[in-house]
């Protein structure tokens, strides 16, 4: 058995319009940036998992507009829903090629399980009764492989505020720590890189293909104005790289390009 290399992007924001900017930033530029990135990558990445906001519009003609631009990777991609995203577009237009919207996939000897952490017209994430029941059922499924989890609201408590976090993070975590196979969980949604060391697995945050996000401090005054207490930095695009060995070890590292 050979090792695996996974490449995430996430929180992508794209637009329909050629030259359409999300504050003042065209995000289809910056997604080719990374693209361009990934397709230098030595060695060359096995598969590549976005995690959700693939969209800022919800729109099908977006979802087009992404899958050309995802087609030049030349590997197989697994999309997810983040919270800007609408998951019957996705479906009609972004799969097909080498796109795919599935819930697990098997590649090699590593499982990987794609949960949706989606709530329609929320910017928060919470996973749902049926889809608590779908992840368990999964990671029944995989018996001794090792697995990723994937979604696209971070369990990490990163951004105080509770329009940021995953609603119902301490039934996830639970439930993640009854499957020892477990060694990874990715994620993207504050468009920030972090990382958590959990007794069974790592968890970890991925920068945004579009922008990176200061989300201020616990305690800071909440106003309901989300930029009074973020500040975001459009010079940086950021993608992440999992090596995954055969034994199950995981080594990662977010790679950054610049304007």
């Amino acid at each position: 058995m050979k090792s695996l290399r996974v490449v995430q992007i996430t929180d992508i924001h794209l637009l329909a319009g050629p030259g359409a900017k999300h504050y003042g930033i065209d995000t289809a530029v910056t997604l080719q940036k990374v693209i361009d990135a990934i397709i230098g990558l030595t060695p060359t990445p096995d598969l590549m998992i976005a995690t959700g906001d693939l969209a800022e519009d919800g729109l099908e003609a977006t979802y087009n507009r992404l899958g050309k631009l995802l087609a030049a990777v030349n590997m197989p991609v697994y999309v997810l829903a983040g919270n800007h995203d609408d998951i019957d577009k996705m479906h009609d237009s972004l799969v097909g090629g080498n796109i795919s919207f599935v819930n697990m996939a098997r590649v090699g000897n590593w499982v990987f399980v794609f949960v949706n952490s989606q709530v329609v017209g929320k910017s928060y994430g919470l996973i749902s009764p049926d889809e608590m029941s779908l992840l368990k059922r999964n990671l029944e499924l995989a018996r001794d492989a090792p697995v990723v989890v994937a979604l696209h609201h971070t369990p990490m408590e990163i951004c105080p505020r509770a329009n940021c976090q995953l609603q119902n993070v301490t039934e996830f975590n639970q439930l993640l720590g009854s499957f020892p196979g477990i060694k990874a969980v990715i994620a993207g949604h504050t468009h920030v890189n972090a990382e958590k060391n959990n007794a069974s697995h790592v968890q970890y945050t991925t920068p945004s293909t579009f922008a990176q996000i200061d989300h201020g401090l616990a305690g800071d005054s909440d106003s309901g104005d989300f930029w009074a207490l973020h500040r975001m930095d459009g010079s940086s695009h950021g993608f992440r790289v999992l090596d995954l060995m055969p034994g199950g070890q995981v080594s990662s590292q977010v790679h950054w390009v610049y304007d």
